[in-house]
């Protein structure tokens, strides 16, 4: 890889965590700044990657972190809002202060993890608003001193993931019947390893310079059908109840009051927009293939050697 030393933002989340290993392995030294550094022991055994304590919302910070680096890889987002401008402090803000710092630094290559439907002008939620409007900063300042690139992935499935697993903790503790907003929201989930895949192998090519680039898996589903197939893997006695969008509306409302925030007003916004590519990348692996080998780390079943397998048809 030309750009040898690349800074990773969000790298201890879901997706940072496979993309630092998969950076790693291509001979990139990765640099991985986080709050608890202790929480990522598994990152720390690999020769090319370094876990430093950092706060980076930070500028005195960021811009330390930033320097000598080749490249910077932004993945942090988040789904909820505990304050009401915590969107735009992590979604803008952050973005800005990163390309200016990026810019300070003499960093060539930028990318960012985005959303499908992200739109600052008509996004359907606040989420989606923010996103836009952050991905828009970078291709309008960044574009002056590097090159920038944006991906907009579907929902993202894979080990250790907050969508599949979720689901199937609640289905778990769920008597019989299942109450499901929006659950005629399409999706086309995309795998993990597929869109870390994509990610790298954009780092040093030009073709993805100053593009904004749509990831989706190969199936379109309902958020219903998607329900029913973890029901299914998982063996639940649950049915799934779907919701108007009345009631839906209502859940959302409930949920979002209550701690954890398991379901908001906001994620109900989001889900009315239709999260499928009708431009962009499709990757390879199918949800449904993936679950019939599913190793469920969250105790209720284990198919850790058949998923061992899977994975291993399918490298980084």
């Amino acid at each position: 890889m030309q750009h040898h030393h690349i800074i990773l933002f969000g790298g201890s989340g879901f997706i940072g965590n496979q993309l630092a290993i998969a950076l790693a392995n291509r001979n990139c030294n990765v640099t991985l700044p986080c709050r608890r550094p202790h929480r990522q022991q598994a990152l720390r055994v690999h020769p090319n990657i370094r876990i430093i304590e950092a706060d980076v919302f930070d500028d005195d910070q960021l811009n330390a972190l930033c320097r000598g680096q080749h490249a910077a890889i932004n993945l942090i987002g988040i789904l909820h809002q505990r304050q009401d401008d915590d969107f735009r402090r992590v979604h803008v803000d952050f973005v800005k202060s990163l390309v200016a710092t990026c810019s300070r630094n003499g960093i060539s290559r930028l990318l960012h993890l985005s959303a499908l439907g992200a739109d600052q002008a008509s996004g359907s939620s606040q989420y989606l608003r923010s996103k836009g409007e952050g991905e828009n900063l970078l291709h309008t300042f960044g574009q002056k001193d590097m090159q920038v690139t944006s991906f907009q992935p579907s929902v993202v499935f894979g080990k250790g993931d907050q969508f599949i697993n979720r689901f199937a903790s609640i289905l778990k503790l769920t008597p019989l019947l299942f109450p499901l907003a929006c659950p005629d929201s399409q999706l086309a989930p995309v795998y993990l390893n597929d869109l870390v895949g994509r990610i790298v192998d954009s780092v040093d090519d030009p073709s993805t310079y100053s593009r904004r680039i749509s990831i989706c898996g190969p199936e379109v589903f309902t958020l219903r059908q998607i329900i029913e197939m973890i029901i299914e893997t998982t063996s639940s006695p649950c049915r799934v109840v779907p919701l108007g969008d009345g009631l839906s509306r209502l859940q959302a409302m409930i949920l979002g009051a209550l701690p954890g925030k398991l379901f908001t007003l906001d994620n109900y916004r989001s889900l009315q927009t239709p999260n499928i590519c009708n431009q962009g990348d499709l990757c390879k692996t199918s949800l449904p293939r993936y679950l019939l080998d599913w190793n469920n780390h969250s105790g209720f079943r284990k198919y850790y050697d058949q998923f061992r397998r899977y994975q291993a048809s399918y490298p980084d």
